[in-house]
Parts: C-alpha cells; sequence; structure tokens
C-alpha cells in the first residue's frame, strides 16, 4: 500500500484544478447512475483530493471517502465536507453491508494486499451491490508503468467475491463486480 505526502497532493490537487482527469470523474459518476439511484450510499477508496466524491455528491449521492493520506483527506474535504475519513483498502472504517456502491478510481494499483481489500469492499458492501474499478489499460498504455492492469489482473483481483464485467475504453479498463445477493 502507498500512501502520498503534502507534495504530491498539493500535485494532483493541482492537476485536478485544471480539469485533467474531469473525464474520468465523469465516466466514474456515470457508471454509478447507471447502477444506483440518487440517494444512495456510495464509497469512495482512495479519493485523493475529493473530486468524484464532490460530483456524486452534487448528483445526490451520499458519500463517503476512505484515504490513507492525511494530507490528500485536507483536500477532499475542502470539496466534499464531512465525507472523508482515515483509512485503509484493507480495513475499512465502516460497518458490514452500509453500501450500495464502491468506486476505485485509479487506486487499486496502490492496494498492496489485494486479497484483503477485496474482501473489505464486499464486506461493506450491502448484497446486489457494486464495485467499480477504474484503471489505465496497461496493453494499451504501457508507459503507465506500475500505474495501471491488465485485464487478466482487474478479473482475478475482482473475481475472487464478485461477479465481474470488465469495459475496455481506451485508455482505461471499468471493472464492475456485482455482490451476489
Amino acid at each position: 500500500m502507498e500512501t502520498f505526502g503534502g507534495g504530491t497532493a498539493v500535485l494532483y490537487n493541482f492537476m485536478v484544478s485544471m480539469r485533467l482527469f474531469h473525464w474520468a470523474y465523469g465516466l466514474a459518476a456515470r457508471r454509478v447512475a447507471e447502477l444506483a439511484s440518487p440517494g444512495a450510499y456510495v464509497l469512495e477508496i482512495g479519493p485523493g483530493v475529493g473530486e468524484l466524491l464532490k460530483a456524486l455528491e452534487r448528483r445526490g449521492y451520499r458519500v463517503v471517502g476512505v484515504d490513507a493520506s492525511p494530507p490528500m483527506l485536507k483536500y477532499a474535504q475542502r470539496r466534499a465536507p464531512g465525507a472523508s475519513v482515515a483509512g485503509v483498502s484493507f480495513k475499512m472504517p465502516a460497518r458490514e453491508a452500509a453500501f450500495d456502491v464502491a468506486v476505485a478510481l485509479f487506486t487499486v494499483h496502490h492496494w498492496g494486499d489485494h486479497g484483503r481489500s477485496v474482501a473489505e469492499v464486499w464486506r461493506v458492501l450491502k448484497p446486489g451491490g457494486y464495485f467499480i474499478v477504474v484503471e489505465v489499460d496497461l496493453r494499451r498504455m504501457p508507459l503507465a508503468g506500475s500505474h495501471g492492469c491488465t485485464e487478466r489482473c482487474l478479473r482475478d483481483v475482482l473475481a475472487t467475491h464478485f461477479e465481474v464485467a470488465v469495459e475496455k475504453r481506451f485508455p482505461l479498463l471499468i471493472g464492475v463486480g456485482r455482490k451476489a445477493g
């Protein structure tokens, strides 16, 4: 698992303010809207500076972000006040079956132990809930290095606990896992 310090938080905040990832936030928000109605409880794992949280909150979702980086959480709190808490993917500070949807946008590649983290996501999702994972497609964008995933990797990670569908949308992979229920 990686954590990000103050310098990285400043850089991410600058990139978000320049709207460099706006297209990815929009894609993730639309996918949430396809799977859950406004008012649903949405967990974002690794919200960074909070831009997706803000977008989902504006659409009427009840959002919570869990991030291991205190500097990132400070920015997230500014964008979506009260929506972010300190925590890690493999030990979420949430009760069982609390969320309708969980989202991990460009974060799964930072998780150390995928097995424990995916089990935690499964635990905090309601039966029938969805786990949306968005990552850079390394087969199409190999220069992303360790900051992405392959379709096989994404399927293997999610299939341990979820029914899985993976969509390729250049330059991304969008994995959707559904918790049986």
